[in-house]
């Protein structure tokens, strides 16, 4: 495969929260946690850069590599612990994370 397949994979991945709902690392539901305030605080960037240039639509998505890090770097638990419990739910490091499609919670 491709470098440039590679990297098409990986943008057509998405993990919505509900899939990670319950992963523990530290305890039921901490990486969810994050990964909710993660897709809150980019949504509110998102809007700021919009409202300042019209034609832009920026919606920025974190990856759960991304999250293992930030997750890693805050509980001090080292990555490779946190990217093999991810891994381990059959989920791939390279897929986006993002709100369920019926969710309220990307409203607020």
């Amino acid at each position: 495969m491709t470098s440039k397949n590679l990297n098409s994979d990986r943008m057509r991945q998405i993990v919505y929260l509900s899939r990670i709902e319950n992963l523990a690392i530290l305890w039921p539901g901490d990486f969810h946690a994050l990964a909710l305030f993660i897709l809150r605080s980019f949504d509110a960037t998102d809007r700021e850069v919009n409202k300042k240039n019209k034609t832009s639509i920026q919606k920025s998505r974190p990856t759960l590599h991304g999250l293992a890090g930030d997750f890693s770097r805050l509980t001090k638990v080292p990555n490779f612990i946190v990217e093999r419990t991810i891994k381990s739910l059959g989920l791939n490091l390279g897929a986006t994370v993002d709100f369920d499609p019926d969710s309220s919670m990307q409203d607020v």
